[in-house]
């Protein structure tokens, strides 16, 4: 069966409702869980619950930029290979990406616009 393109951008439209406004729900059950999440644990560290060794996470601290320290003047030392690798992916995915939006325009905008409503009448 042919489904004609304004019932298929009503469709996607609709999608996209239903995707902004679950995502607006969500999305706040989901901060009130860690604004709770992160009083809980504070609470208990102030009790005497929760015990912090800082010596040990300050040196994993440290550790960590020692790594990425090494890493960075590896790749700066190789300038030259990364822009041109870097300026190649980007191209190719930008390519892809405009190809993708050229041939789904009408239902990316409806989507696109739906969603916003969604959020918006969330």
């Amino acid at each position: 069966a042919v489904v004609s393109t304004q019932s298929t951008g009503a469709m996607v439209s609709l999608a996209g409702i239903c995707s902004g406004y679950l995502f607006k729900k969500v999305s706040k059950y989901a901060a009130a869980t860690a604004v709770v999440g992160y009083l809980a644990i504070q609470g208990a560290s102030q009790a005497g619950y929760i015990k912090i060794n800082w010596k040990k996470v300050n040196d994993q601290i440290e550790d960590l930029k020692e790594d990425l320290t090494d890493e960075i003047s590896e790749i700066v030392s190789d300038e030259d290979t990364l822009i041109l690798e870097n300026e190649g992916r980007m191209k190719a995915t930008a390519r892809r990406a405009y190809e993708a939006l050229k041939e789904n325009a009408a239902t990316s905008g409806s989507f696109t616009a739906g969603f916003a409503i969604g959020i918006l009448f969330a």
